[in-house]
């Protein structure tokens, strides 16, 4: 496999550029999907994204398949909504997409990591989301004014099967976070907290580990990718972990055979880690 440079892509909104004419049909598969986003989605929208995080994604959704995981899909800081329209490859049936941001409310966002807009999202539905649109529901507020019964009521009672976290990056956030993601995580479902081990972050990592030893009842990591690190619940890590392993063993054998891809211990537990 060649090397993929660089790591990381800034995609930025192309003024003039939108998917009027090219929104995707209802229920296409993952595959046409994850094009769709690539070839049109990716370029179009402002935000930080890895850019593999397409290909983690969709080994992911393999596993669900193969696993049988459903439940909604979940992001605490949304900004434009990059990553969250990736994971909408994910959603299948009537699973909906819950975003919660301060977006314009900025008084909120007490460490200034990102300046999401409402209305740039909403055009964004508007735009590039076209009949799934009516899967998505934002909630304007800072996430620690969330509790775990309001967020049981967004879901309607139901589980996610995909919580990203991306909100504020203080310690108190990235815990609080964690807390309402674990209460609501399928068995099997997946956590993505960003910006793990982030220089210009340490609230995000000390906030993980703070978390982890004190208050985590149910998730291990499983996967560092491309500054997101990954979670699941603790009875499935085992199998979810020898699942991608097989998986990127498959897809990437010179990657792994120069050890771009390497079993880890973290916070305790097996993981795998990408260079």
């Amino acid at each position: 496999m060649p090397r993929f440079s660089p790591q990381f892509a800034r995609f930025r909104w192309t003024p003039g550029r939108t998917g009027r004419d090219t929104a995707p049909p209802p229920d296409i598969s993952r595959a046409a999907a994850l094009d769709y986003f690539n070839s049109q989605i990716a370029g179009a929208v402002e935000g930080w994204l890895g850019d593999r995080m397409w290909q983690v994604i969709d080994m992911i959704g393999e596993i669900f398949d193969e696993r049988q995981i459903d439940g909604h899909i979940v992001e605490f800081g949304v900004h434009h909504g990059l990553f969250l329209f990736l994971l909408t490859v994910l959603r299948r049936n009537d699973e909906k997409c819950v975003a919660v941001d301060v977006f314009d409310q900025q008084d909120l966002n007490i460490d200034k990591s990102g300046n999401g807009s409402l209305a740039i999202f909403k055009s964004h539905l508007d735009n590039l989301i076209g009949p799934y649109k009516q899967y998505f529901q934002i909630v304007q507020r800072d996430t620690l004014s969330l509790d775990i019964g309001e967020l049981n009521g967004l879901l309607g009672g139901r589980r996610a099967k995909c919580v990203s976290i991306d909100a504020g990056h203080t310690v108190h956030h990235v815990f609080s976070d964690l807390l309402l993601a674990q209460d609501v995580l399928q068995a099997g479902g997946i956590v993505a907290v960003d910006d793990f081990m982030s220089v210009h972050w340490p609230g995000v990592t000390e906030g993980f580990y703070r978390f982890m030893s004190t208050a985590n009842r149910r998730l291990k990591p499983f996967l560092y990718f491309q500054n997101k690190l990954f979670l699941t619940t603790i009875s499935e890590h085992a199998t979810f972990v020898e699942l991608l392993q097989a998986k990127i063993e498959g897809r990437y054998p010179d990657e792994v055979r120069y050890v771009r891809w390497k079993p880890v211990e973290l916070a305790g537990e097996r993981c795998i880690a990408f260079a």
